[in-house]
């Protein structure tokens, strides 16, 4: 099995799984606990919520690795970082006020308020991955440098502190536990690492128990949020947190069970083809998915899946058309 192909794999799911937590969200906010629709997202989203930490695992397991000094490696991915946040922060903004905004009410002060507001975490809502990716991008050398002069039980007992920490930091746990200052383990630097540890010590060992427990990480998301929603009397994602004790577990078993498989060492051209636009896709999926979700004559059951289907093959296919156009590949994605 060749790591390239699993990792492949691994990033086609999470891009895919990204998009339909986006098409289904949307029917959580009902608060119709008992609803099908409800019911069907919550679950759909505890099945899907590790996606994100997924993308981050993949980074730790492929950056930590280089070896290049500061510099270099801060214009090599900054590089490819800057000019698409640049591009798609525009993109957002001009889709915003296109679609939101009445200019006939809202006068030029205004306009720049809202920009200011959006430009803080994103002009729109899943771009703060961006932000979080470039704090991560600029702390990578040195994360390299201390990790590859840890032994491998050494990153295992930093590992157990980050997980640790997790509990801490999560608003429902720390209720229940001491103010204990795990600041340097706390955030997604932990899925880097995590992502190192994994590449580099498989546990093939896990093979076939990594799934049920996969499974049971997610089983404790849907009943855990159907619960907490219940008792709130309004929806409550408190276990949909990336930075969940459940989510770290579920992305982390799931890129175990993933590993394990016997792979080929290439994919189909269309799945090497969603893999290599992957990042693009993520970028522009927003933009097709609030028009086709709308559209689709369907019940939920069905419109969920095939909005996020038809959202994932349209966002590959404008980013590869941004690709073959003069200087697109550097604002594609």
């Amino acid at each position: 099995m060749a790591r390239s192909s699993y990792i492949s794999v691994l990033r086609i799911i999470a891009i895919f799984l990204i998009i339909l937590i986006h098409s289904s969200s949307g029917y959580l906010n009902s608060n119709d606990f008992d609803s099908f629709d409800w019911d069907y997202a919550n679950w759909i989203n505890s099945f899907s919520r590790f996606a994100v930490p997924l993308f981050v695992i993949i980074s730790g397991a492929l950056l930590l690795q280089r070896d290049e000094d500061t510099g270099t490696f801060y214009k090599k991915r900054l590089f490819k970082i800057i000019p698409p946040f640049v591009f798609w922060t525009i993109v957002y903004l001009i889709y915003y006020f296109i679609r939101y905004i009445d200019f006939e009410y809202v006068g030029f002060p205004q306009v720049i308020n809202i920009v200011l507001i959006r430009l803080k975490s994103g002009s729109n809502a899943h771009l703060w991955y961006l932000y979080m990716l470039i704090g991560l991008y600029l702390a990578i050398p040195f994360l390299r440098k201390m990790i590859r002069n840890c032994s491998k039980r050494e990153i295992e007992i930093f590992l157990c502190l980050w997980f640790a920490s997790l509990f801490f930091s999560n608003k429902w746990f720390n209720a229940y536990l001491p103010n204990f200052d795990l600041t340097f383990f706390t955030g997604y630097m932990g899925y880097l690492v995590l992502g190192y540890y994994l590449y580099n010590h498989p546990l093939p060992q896990l093979r076939w128990s990594s799934l049920p427990f996969f499974i049971g990480c997610c089983l404790i998301t849907g009943w855990g949020t159907y619960y907490l929603s219940v008792e709130k009397g309004e929806f409550d994602p408190t276990l949909y947190n990336y930075l969940s004790p459940n989510i770290a577990l579920s992305a982390g078993l799931l890129f175990v069970f993933i590993q394990c498989l016997k792979l080929p060492e290439r994919l189909s051209a269309f799945w090497e083809f969603i893999d290599i636009h992957s990042f693009g896709i993520y970028l522009s999926h927003i933009l097709f998915l609030n028009y086709i979700h709308p559209l689709l004559p369907l019940t939920t059951l069905w419109k969920i899946p095939t909005a996020a289907i038809l959202t994932l093959l349209a966002s590959a296919l404008l980013t590869y058309c941004l690709r073959k156009i003069p200087f697109g590949k550097y604002v594609s994605g």
